[in-house]
């Protein structure tokens, strides 16, 4: 009598493997704008938000530490935590900004904060594709996008000095070019990535996490500098 043969699981294709990767990537990137937004949505209809950080001047800046903490944790230790780690890790990060736009909401009407997310997934999407699919090396956009953001964010911090409407609307219009051209650099490295995933399924479940968190921060910060010239003030 024969030994009965069991079935084998079926391999995954490498190139199965890298649009699972790519697909796990964006789902936990959603996973985080739904939860920002969520959160959002009930801390805005909750309380005045914008009087609760008046009275309370140190809570915006416990959680402005606490998001710097997370995300520093998060990209410092992603060697050594684990994937499920990783994910809370995220996922909270992804909470705390929900109490940061909460103020925003109060801040702008409804219609143009819709607006400017329909822009905004525009914008990020065209940026994906073109990412995703171009043949040409986008390091270099990459590189010259990091000084950007730098000199951006040090301009944003004189600029509350000075106060200039001019400078402010200079500062949005780059800050909106400069996360858009991360997003499909970004995308690259992604596609780069998931090239190799699969072979480390521990280490692939982090990196989709890593993925997501960059992604997550080229949305936002694309919608936040575009509702900077583009919002409608309460």
């Amino acid at each position: 009598m024969s030994t009965p043969q069991f079935p084998t699981a079926p391999v995954a294709s490498p190139v199965a493997a890298a649009r699972g990767f790519v697909a796990d990537v964006f789902a936990w990137m959603f996973v985080g704008l739904a939860i920002t937004a969520g959160l959002a949505a009930y801390f805005a209809s909750q309380n005045d938000m914008v009087k609760y950080v008046q009275d309370n001047p140190m809570a915006i800046w416990i959680v402005i530490i606490a998001q710097l903490g997370l995300v520093v944790f998060l990209v410092a230790g992603m060697n050594k935590m684990t994937a499920n780690t990783a994910r809370l890790v995220f996922c909270l990060y992804a909470a705390t900004l929900g109490f940061t736009f909460a103020l925003i909401f109060e801040m702008y009407t409804t219609a143009s904060i819709a607006t400017t997310f329909v822009s905004t997934a525009g914008m990020f999407g065209g940026a994906a594709l073109f990412g995703y699919v171009t043949k040409r090396d986008l390091t270099m956009v990459g590189q010259v996008c990091m000084m950007l953001i730098i000199g951006v964010f040090l301009a944003l911090i004189v600029n509350i000095f000075v106060g200039s409407s001019t400078v402010d609307l200079v500062i949005s219009v780059v800050g909106v070019v400069v996360f858009t051209a991360l997003t499909a650099y970004d995308l690259q490295k992604i596609k780069q990535i998931a090239a190799q995933a699969g072979q480390d399924e521990e280490a692939t479940r982090k990196a989709a996490i890593f993925g997501a968190l960059a992604l997550y921060l080229d949305f936002v910060n694309i919608f936040l500098f575009l509702l900077r010239f583009t919002g409608a003030a309460r």
